[in-house]
């Protein structure tokens, strides 16, 4: 019997096991959303942007389906970079303010994580008050130190310096590096070493300009950031173009040229290509000088078609978006109606339960008046559960049209108020008998008793 017993047991926990690794190979919603964020951040850095609309509908359908807040936040996080990256900033902010209104009520990280790519968005649109705005917002709004700040610490060093305010970009790009060094986040270190670059070009540092242009690109080749590669070659080869040093310059925005061809920056290839444009013309290489200016407009009107395309992939999602909304607002009318008619269903079944039990009680004599009053409340609770039963049908019938709709619910009206009147005649007539019935067996209960006297 023991050697069953064991059997038995071994059977059992093959079979645990066996669900345990079912269980664990089938992805939860939340880990598979998990998995398509971290591909959508990975795509955006290495510059694979014709990737991220399909991976974005993905996390809304799956936002959607779990209900949760903050995969909502990470959507439109996500689907407003792929906007910004993309230059069409309009649609970029309406994404975030999405994210905010949701962030708003969750936690204080997320807050700021979105209060950054807003502030992000409007340094790109040169709105440098309403960018500072967001990122003193943001940093007042972390309740204790994480690697957010380094971000927004980075933002504003990146927006004073646009602003060429030097002192104060670079105090927030100190900042931002002592953040880093305590983080660790390799995603943003480019862009610290950029903000140094870009810094000490305002304060006439060559050495120190040199220096952090060359950190940041070998950072962001190391860690194969393309985005961060070819946009720090664009503006060295910027710079070394302003102070005449025509072959630095030419290699590196053959380099940014190149890196953003591969990766479909448009935005980025149109200014690398303004840069070789202007360097062989300065070199009086006319043919060279041409093809740049030629591939320059010819980007610029692919951008500009592009742009429709963004649009378009706005409204999908947007409509996505909408048609869920409205889903999710009929599937609670629909709950609601359901219990509304349970109510009803109760309520009716209360009073038919009273009604029936003072018609049948031998002992309690009832006015007419009280049971006119159950009769009335019966009534109208019961209309009002016709109401919820045929609203919807009715609704579709006569298309939402109010005069329709009342003019059924008059014509029904009209049957059940003389159903109910005869109903009423009756339990009357059946009460009034059953009180003289009472009456008279106390009279004579009463005489019976004087009688034995």
């Amino acid at each position: 019997m023991k050697y069953f017993y064991a059997l038995i047991f071994l059977l059992v926990t093959v079979l645990n096991a066996s669900a345990q690794q079912k269980n664990k190979n089938q992805a939860t919603p939340q880990h598979t959303f998990d998995s398509l964020f971290i591909a959508a951040n990975h795509y955006g850095i290495t510059g694979k942007y014709d990737s991220l609309p399909g991976i974005n509908r993905r996390l809304l359908a799956l936002a959607q389906k779990t209900k949760d807040d903050s995969l909502f936040i990470k959507t439109y996080i996500a689907t407003g970079n792929y906007f910004a990256r993309k230059g069409d900033y309009s649609q970029a902010l309406a994404y975030e303010f999405k994210a905010l209104g949701i962030a708003e009520n969750s936690s204080s990280r997320r807050t700021a994580i979105v209060f950054n790519n807003i502030a992000a968005v409007y340094t790109s649109l040169e709105n440098y008050p309403s960018a500072l705005l967001y990122l003193r917002k943001g940093v007042q709004n972390l309740r204790r130190a994480t690697s957010t700040v380094g971000y927004l610490h980075t933002n504003l060093a990146r927006t004073f310096a646009k602003m060429n305010k030097p002192d104060s970009a670079l105090k927030y790009a100190q900042l931002a590096l002592a953040d880093n060094i305590r983080f660790k986040d390799s995603s943003i270190q480019p862009a610290i070493y950029l903000n140094f670059a870009v810094v000490y070009e305002q304060l006439n540092e060559p050495e120190l300009v040199n220096y952090y242009y060359k950190k940041s690109m070998h950072f962001s080749d190391s860690t194969k950031n393309a985005a961060s590669f070819g946009f720090t070659s664009e503006l060295y080869s910027k710079y070394l173009l302003l102070h005449k040093n025509y072959p630095e310059a030419k290699k590196y925005a053959l380099i940014s040229f190149k890196t953003n061809r591969q990766i479909g920056s448009k935005k980025e290839i149109i200014e690398s290509s303004k840069i070789l444009y202007n360097l062989y013309a300065d070199l009086q290489l006319h043919d060279s000088a041409f093809y740049y200016l030629k591939v320059k407009d010819l980007y610029q009107d692919s951008v500009l078609n592009e742009q429709k395309t963004n649009q378009l992939q706005a409204l999908i999602v947007n409509e996505q978006i909408k048609e869920n909304e409205q889903a999710a607002i009929l599937a609670d009318d629909a709950i609601q109606r359901r219990n509304n008619v349970a109510y009803a269903a109760i309520a009716i079944a209360l009073i038919s339960f009273v009604i029936i039990f003072l018609l049948l009680s031998r002992s309690i004599i009832v006015s007419t008046k009280l049971i006119g009053f159950f009769g009335v409340l019966g009534l109208l609770v019961f209309f009002e559960f016709i109401n919820l039963i045929i609203h919807p049908y009715l609704s579709q019938v006569t298309n939402g049209s109010p005069v329709l709709m009342l003019l059924v619910l008059v014509i029904i009206a009209a049957l059940i108020v003389p159903l109910h009147h005869k109903l009423e005649h009756w339990i009357t007539h059946k009460l009034v008998e059953k009180n003289k019935a009472i009456r008279l067996a106390a009279a004579k209960k009463t005489i019976q008793e004087l009688e034995g006297e």
